[in-house]
């Protein structure tokens, strides 16, 4: 419970962290999910293809790269232990 003490005692303005996040971290997330954004209309616009799939693609891809550089660092961890 926040008491009168707390109140009286609460310094003016917000924390450190909380102001760099608030002013640094934030903006440039949503400046790179609006460029990402630009990016794939773009793409639509020149290949004729929704954005859905463009985007389901590019997940697609990613998701298959990552598994296979997974199972690659899994497979040189087995050959290494021979």
């Amino acid at each position: 419970m926040i008491g009168r003490d707390y109140l009286l005692k609460k310094p003016s303005g917000p924390s450190a962290p909380k102001l760099f996040l608030d002013t640094q971290v934030v903006p440039l997330v949503a400046n790179i999910a609006g460029g990402l954004e630009v990016a794939l209309d773009r793409a639509a616009v020149r290949t004729g293809v929704r954005p859905a799939f463009i985007l389901a693609g590019a997940t697609g891809l990613l998701g298959f790269g990552l598994i296979r550089l997974l199972t690659h660092r899994a497979e040189s961890r087995r050959s290494y232990r021979i």
